[in-house]
């Protein structure tokens, strides 16, 4: 009797155990857990208009980071890959010396670096008390790729980093908002990242697409159901399941692929041959942006490869509105007539 009872709750908690791993699919490892298809498919069906401001570079990107970065007067938190530009770290060391409590994370093992940035920044910043500096080290992602700040009620999100050639010679775009949703959804990813907690679907608003968590399910599922057109402009795309998917979508009325002119994109052109992806000669093509059936923008640090979708900390925005949408179409349409 005894060992049927004890058979029972084994069976009982095995079962509690597959619907947990139903709605979130762990992983082995420290990394956040990924979402399962079904989870991304409930917040997709809740995605909102949010809208305030979208702008790009080269252009007036520079004057307007910099203008919502001295504006702060409480706390502002920083997280992206590469931090550099001296008008930044000028306008971070003025807050820090009028009490604005500032938090960076940054990564400290860049792909072919040759420097540490966040021993860098140590250093540079180790007057100020109220600047505190961290890497992903303890979060178990590959790379800290996302490029976001927060600031007292608002924020940005963009496919640049801080640097010089990231406003002065880089095609890059960024959205800002004061939604408060967002924003504190933001706030929360933050915080967790910055105490090395892992996030969950219940921390990310139904706009914000995370790697390593929800992006690689959301990304094929909206690619998937393109129904008239895909347009991408980034920089590479090497992810083997989304090329194949990209294959079947060449047929859309409208299917064009952008990416940055150098050498490693060349098998991509042969791949999908010339009509569909060209490299972008004008600018050094940094952003990472996905428009499908000119109604859903998406706009983010994630490059198309499995380590950005399956390994690092990435974090993009899906955009509905038609003005930003349409300002999107313009640029890129007048960047791919260069191509030729």
């Amino acid at each position: 009797m005894q060992k049927k009872l004890i058979t029972r709750s084994i069976g009982i908690w095995v079962l509690i155990l597959w619907f947990v791993l139903w709605d979130v699919q762990l992983q082995v490892g420290n990394n956040s857990p990924q979402a399962s298809t079904k989870a991304i498919q409930t917040k997709l069906t809740k995605l909102q208009n949010i809208s305030w401001s979208f702008f790009r570079s080269p252009g007036e990107s520079l004057d307007k980071e910099l203008a919502s970065f001295s504006a702060t007067k409480y706390n502002l938190d920083l997280r992206t890959y590469e931090f550099t530009q001296k008008d930044f770290k000028t306008t971070v060391k003025k807050l820090a010396a009028s009490g604005v409590n500032i938090r960076i994370i940054v990564e400290d093992k860049k792909f072919q670096q040759f420097q540490n940035t966040l021993k860098v920044l140590s250093q540079e910043f180790s007057w100020y008390k109220n600047i505190q500096l961290k890497s992903d080290k303890q979060m178990g992602t590959e790379y800290i790729h996302a490029k976001v700040n927060l600031f007292d009620s608002g924020f940005i999100i963009q496919t640049a980093n801080l640097t010089k050639s990231s406003f002065a010679s880089n095609r890059e775009h960024f959205f800002q908002s004061t939604d408060s949703w967002v924003r504190n959804s933001l706030h929360t990813i933050f915080e967790k990242d910055w105490a090395w907690t892992k996030l969950t679907m219940k921390d990310i608003h139904p706009n914000l697409v995370i790697c390593n968590i929800n992006c690689r399910g959301v990304i094929e599922q909206l690619l998937t159901l393109a129904k008239e057109s895909i347009i991408i402009q980034t920089q590479y795309i090497t992810d083997d399941a989304l090329r194949t998917i990209l294959k079947t979508k060449k047929t859309l009325p409208e299917f064009k692929l952008l990416v940055a002119d150098t050498s490693d994109n060349d098998e991509l052109i042969r791949y999908f041959g010339n009509e569909y992806a060209r490299k972008f000669k004008q600018y050094y093509n940094h952003t990472k942006m996905i428009l499908i059936d000119h109604k859903t923008l998406l706009l983010g640090s994630m490059n198309l490869s499995a380590t950005s979708l399956d390994k690092n900390r990435e974090i993009w925005i899906i955009l509905l509105d038609p003005t930003i949408i349409t300002e999107f179409a313009t640029q890129f349409t007048k960047d791919w007539s260069m191509t030729k």
